[in-house]
């Protein structure tokens, strides 16, 4: 196929219309352009042309990822959701993935971590709720049990139970005098934060005579 006109777009002044046989083909960055050497007049072969769309799709997906970047650290599992909703194939998306981990750019166990600190200290809570979270943000599972392990060596699973207790018990105390009710509600409250069966027993016995 001839290439018989290449134009640069309005909207977008790195990117260029490429026609060929004098029809509109596609669109192209200037860095394909310029990579491939490509000008009115040339001749491209099929293999040619899919070779310059797929690295224009990959150069248009980094641009994609960069953005998404710039707000806030994100997961693997998030970058590949935003790239495949843009419609960018399979095989770019994975070059694209292994391009911003060799940059430091995406870590699940970074996301991770911070999450997890980030998440005890503002609203203490559990192993469970906390795999939860990381599951809901994509973190495969080796890694978030990892993760959670590590954090919770540093600050004790049973140390953010007491907080929550105490907080909670504080106003509970004042609605009920009856002591078994005062346990079920304190136990129901605990496991819905996350916390182990063993913690909140302990919690409890130790603290509600």
């Amino acid at each position: 196929m001839l290439i018989t006109k290449i134009e640069r777009q309005k909207k977008d002044r790195k990117r260029y219309n490429l026609y060929l046989d004098d029809e509109f083909y596609c669109g192209l960055y200037d860095d394909t352009i310029l990579k491939f050497g490509i000008a009115s007049g040339d001749e491209l072969s099929a293999a040619k042309i899919e070779e310059i769309k797929g690295f224009d799709e990959y150069m248009y997906g980094k641009k994609i990822a960069f953005n998404f970047l710039s707000y806030r650290i994100r997961t693997v599992s998030e970058i590949r959701k935003k790239l495949h909703s843009k419609k960018i194939s399979v095989a770019s998306i994975e070059k694209i993935v292994n391009h911003l981990s060799e940059l430091g750019l995406i870590n699940d166990a970074e996301f991770a971590r911070q999450l997890v600190n980030e998440k005890i200290k503002r609203n203490p809570v559990g192993k469970k709720v906390l795999r939860q979270k990381l599951f809901e943000k994509g973190i495969p599972a080796g890694i978030a049990e990892e993760v959670i392990v590590s954090v919770l060596e540093e600050t004790d699973e049973s140390s953010l139970a007491a907080l929550c207790f105490e907080k909670y018990y504080t106003k509970l105390k004042s609605k009920t005098d009856d002591i078994n009710e005062k346990k079920r509600k304190v136990f129901d409250y605990l496991m819905r934060k996350g916390f182990d069966y063993h913690v909140i027993n302990d919690i409890i016995r130790e603290r509600i005579k």
